[in-house]
């Protein structure tokens, strides 16, 4: 019976141990470093590596493993580890905290210094973002569109950022690519994201969905304020402001009558072209056949046709008329 006891007290220390390695108390006499130098290879056997990171732990106050994420190179040099930290981990904290424990899961963005070269592998971003994403609460990836820079850096993320230009759209669209992205409603997209015209068209198209255009004459009444209301406000500052602007580049196929806009683009009416296109648009509008017809026209047939900002031009029907007739 008393043996069965101690068998039963032997397996839950073994298991308490398994569970949490810094269980293990080391003593005063394990710890030879302590009384000077180490007999000769005695740093080349793992359980003395370990048997040293136990006791730097319980030095420190470490309750549990992710208590070493704090573990820093000088905590070896003030604990006569020096030797043990350069010659059996190459001068790393981390890699002596995940060599000496390799069955923990670490994450080793955690420590308070990221091994060197480690972002360089494109496969520990996509692990960071997998873990940040369960972290801060992103159940499906259409949530990335509302984290911020500041949820990288409570984090340990900044680094990790600075990869993709502090630009979160850019670390998500590369680190998640089979999803479609829809990068516009991140806070801000990817850099030269704009500037690629495939990337203008297919905001274009979406947003004449989210407005509900059926027909190419619904673009006419596009304004600013639908840009800026739907994520499209780092667009509208690509085309100065002109909603215009953008769906001439988009829609080229598109016949367009600039004038139907609410703003036709800055100098629009001083080019000739322009006008005599508004002129055979109107007379075909009206059904004006001949020079008499045209004399009937007042100003309230070009303001309720689109030519409100014409008539200003030459302040009165009259001017306006007759510039029109010197092209004849």
């Amino acid at each position: 019976m008393a043996k069965k006891t101690a068998r039963k007290k032997a397996a839950r220390r073994k298991k308490i141990d398994t569970a949490n390695p810094l269980s293990r108390r080391v003593s005063r006499a394990e710890a030879i470093w302590l009384d000077g130098p180490v007999p000769a290879g005695f740093w080349s056997y793992v359980k003395n590596q370990k048997l040293y990171l136990l006791w730097l732990g319980q030095q420190l106050g470490f309750k549990q493993l992710d208590d070493y994420y704090r573990l820093i190179t000088d905590d070896f040099k003030r604990n006569r580890g020096s030797s043990i930290l350069l010659h059996c981990w190459g001068g790393s904290a981390v890699r002596a905290v995940i060599d000496t424990f390799p069955d923990h899961d670490w994450k080793e963005w955690r420590f308070v210094s990221c091994p060197r070269r480690f972002w360089n592998d494109r496969r520990n971003h996509r692990r960071y973002m997998e873990w940040l994403g369960e972290k801060i609460g992103v159940r499906e990836l259409d949530d990335w569109y509302r984290v911020t820079n500041e949820d990288f850096r409570r984090a340990k993320g900044g680094a990790f950022l600075l990869r993709y230009d502090s630009t979160i759209s850019a670390a998500v669209m590369t680190c998640f690519p089979e999803h479609r992205w829809q990068a516009w409603k991140f806070s801000r997209t990817p850099k030269g994201f704009w500037e690629n015209r495939e990337n203008r068209v297919r905001y274009l198209k979406w947003l004449g969905q989210e407005l509900g255009f059926r027909k190419m004459a619904d673009w006419y009444a596009l304004t600013r304020d639908d840009f800026e209301t739907r994520h499209g406000n780092q667009l509208m500052k690509f085309y100065h402001g002109s909603p215009l602007a953008a769906a001439l580049d988009c829609f080229p196929e598109k016949n367009w009558e600039e004038w139907k806009f609410p703003r036709v683009p800055v100098a629009f009416w001083k080019k000739k072209a322009n006008r005599d296109r508004y002129f055979a648009w109107l007379a075909k509008t009206l059904k004006l056949k001949n020079e008499s017809d045209w004399q009937k026209v007042r100003r309230t047939d070009l303001k309720q046709n689109y030519g409100g900002g014409l008539l200003a031009e030459y302040q009165s029907i009259e001017k306006l008329l007759k510039a029109r007739n010197k092209k004849r």
